[in-house]
């Protein structure tokens, strides 16, 4: 800052008129440089790109040279594995115990206290699957003029090779693993001495799809009826078409559904006109303009967006951007210590920084610029800001939920580079939604697979992805 005067006073003693406009002139052109490199250099740490994005981590970030060994640390608690349950373990092999002493030779007895240890192996058969082949009878009957043919056995699927729990796993490890059908057509015929086809897996994978679609329509159906909801979308792709995946999601459920749109007309689908629930997202124009009476915007994202103003060249908005900061980490460490206080002494705290920052937004005299536009921003959002102050069962001042809930659809969409088709779209919502939802309720979702294979096949109860 002192420099900064100095270099002011400089340029205003230089009396020629065509020096004063050069100087002026490249001063005008740094600036504009080092606002430019300001913008490449944004990182995870400072603006809303991914960690993924980063070329190399901050050097803050980085871990320094004998900081910490590699392996484990001293006085650190071990860690044994433990035994298999015995309701688990499917057969028990008894080991002739010795009659000699491997080392002298001489003759052994049995200790007053027998000991034995006990050994555990988990291993895979050497054929694991199971070619199982039917031979049905006919029986020609003359009043009806037509062949019978005796029912197959219960658990069956008629005219498909691989049976319900082959299906699962093989649903389970396209929409879970992200393997492609080359990957899965090698996978069994490598290691489990089958040969099936990608175009008999991608059959499979449409069964389970249609399998999926009660349970998912089921939770379609109450996402508008929840009182809390985390929305966030990311980009997919679909025959090199730009597409989104949106994911609205609570602590117990999480629907996906890939759209081609990211405007507003998608959350008015899914939720309808209004929603009647609370609503956390980011700052995206599609929320801002959907915005119901009860709206928190992440923090999290607004946070990287001020941590990047404190970057750039012009000092006013460094110093803007470092005090703004500074508030929002108060909020945080009020919000993070909330429980070893009263409500009262948390809400005077809080009230208290949210007047302080207040007044820093009213008075700040900025120059137009990013910290002009943040200042607007904050103002014209305030409440929707800090709402969760004061509604904390409700809201949470972050979009962490959605985005961890998220996480794992980057991992697919990297692994798959999209789809190529619409049943494939719906496929994936449909997958997602039921990883994502078991996921969260601890539930197995190979096993949901398997029991929505078998209710579309044998015609039982269909599984339900809400909670019970």
């Amino acid at each position: 800052m002192v420099e900064q005067v100095n270099l002011e006073k400089e340029i205003s003693e230089i009396s020629d008129p065509k020096a004063l406009r050069v100087i002026t002139y490249l001063l005008q052109r740094i600036q504009v440089l080092e606002e430019k490199i300001a913008r490449l250099e944004k990182n995870s740490t400072n603006s809303s790109k991914p960690p993924s994005s980063d070329i190399t981590k901050p050097d803050h970030e980085q871990r320094k040279p004998g900081e910490r060994k590699i392996g484990g640390q001293a006085h650190h608690p071990g860690k044994s594995r433990n035994l298999i349950p015995p309701e688990k373990v499917d057969r028990r092999e008894p080991v002739a115990a010795l009659d000699k002493c491997p080392e002298c030779g001489e003759a052994l007895v049995l200790p007053q206290e027998p000991k034995e240890l006990v050994d555990q192996t988990i291993e895979l058969k050497a054929k694991p699957l199971e070619a199982i082949e039917y031979h049905r009878p006919g029986r020609w009957c003359n009043k009806c003029n037509m062949m019978h043919y005796p029912p197959l056995p219960e658990g069956v699927l008629e005219g498909q090779l691989c049976g319900p729990r082959l299906q699962a796993l093989i649903a389970y490890m396209k929409g879970n693993l992200g393997a492609s059908y080359t990957e899965l057509s090698q996978f069994f015929s490598e290691a489990l001495g089958l040969e099936i086809s990608r175009g008999a897996l991608c059959d499979i994978i449409k069964r389970t799809s249609s399998a999926l679609e009660i349970p998912c329509q089921e939770l379609q159906t109450q996402i508008p009826k929840q009182t809390r909801l985390n929305i966030d979308e990311s980009g997919w792709y679909d025959c090199g078409k730009r597409y989104w995946v949106w994911l609205f999601c609570t602590e117990s459920v999480a629907l996906f559904s890939i759209q081609r749109s990211r405007g507003c007309k998608v959350l008015e689908e899914i939720l309808g006109q209004t929603f009647q629930g609370a609503i956390i997202s980011d700052f995206y124009s599609a929320y801002v303009k959907y915005a119901n009476a009860v709206q928190q915007f992440c923090l999290a994202h607004l946070i990287r967006d001020i941590k990047f103003l404190t970057i750039l060249p012009d000092p006013l908005t460094q110093n803007f951007g470092k005090d703004v900061l500074r508030c929002f980490q108060l909020i945080f460490e009020h919000w993070h210590h909330r429980d070893k206080v009263t409500q009262q002494v948390f809400l005077k705290r809080s009230e208290k920084t949210q007047r302080r920052l207040f007044m820093l937004l009213t008075k700040a005299l900025l120059p137009k610029g990013e910290a002009l536009t943040m200042k607007k921003r904050l103002l014209k959002h305030w409440d929707s800001l800090f709402r969760f102050i004061h509604m904390p069962t409700l809201l949470q001042p972050t979009n962490n939920l959605a985005e961890q809930t998220m996480r794992f659809v980057v991992r697919i969409r990297r692994q798959t580079q999209g789809t190529r088709s619409e049943w494939g779209r719906i496929w994936c919502g449909r997958i997602m939604s039921v990883i994502a939802t078991c996921r969260k309720q601890a539930r197995s979702s190979w096993s949901f697979l398997l029991q929505a294979i078998k209710a579309k096949n044998f015609g039982s109860n269909f599984p339900s992805l809400l909670p019970t």
